[in-house]
């Protein structure tokens, strides 16, 4: 511990590997139920059209697709770890949004549960990025070597 301006200073060492780890079985784990929900949606397609357009919702059918679509490529790019951040960023509303159609409007301690726990790991990753085991730590890693060459 040390002192800077009279106050004491803690630092914090922390194990990269064992933090991006977490990072990955975050976002394994939501991209997974990303995925799950999304098939699950297009599995029961009519059901989730019907909820879109109950809710009154402007051309439900294009609607509907576009957030079942969004909703699976998102999950997708989680899993991968591929523009995770904007990724994650995107999916908060649109977990809120798919919740909204799926639960046709009831909001109810179900609804709730559900909301939390898919916006509390995503906005983890908002903040914290994907860690070194995704694509994007990858995509990095070459353009550093790209640009330090020579």
């Amino acid at each position: 511990m040390g002192k800077q301006d009279g106050a004491p200073v803690l630092h914090c060492n922390i194990d990269e590997k064992a933090f991006s780890k977490a990072m990955f079985l975050c976002r394994f784990f939501t991209g997974a139920a990303m995925v799950y929900f999304a098939l699950g949606s297009l599995f029961y397609w009519r059901e989730f059209l019907v909820n879109t357009a109950a809710l009154g919702l402007p051309w439900p059918v294009s609607l509907a697709f576009f957030f079942i679509t969004a909703e699976l490529f998102l999950g997708l790019f989680l899993l991968l770890g591929w523009h995770t951040r904007v990724s994650a960023a995107a999916s908060l509303p649109l977990v809120v949004i798919c919740a909204i159609i799926f639960f046709a409007g009831e909001y109810n301690k179900a609804f709730a549960g559900l909301c939390i726990l898919a916006c509390a790991p995503l906005c983890t990753l908002l903040l914290l990025g994907p860690g070194i085991f995704s694509l994007d730590y990858k995509r990095s890693l070459r353009a550093a070597r790209r640009f330090f060459r020579g």
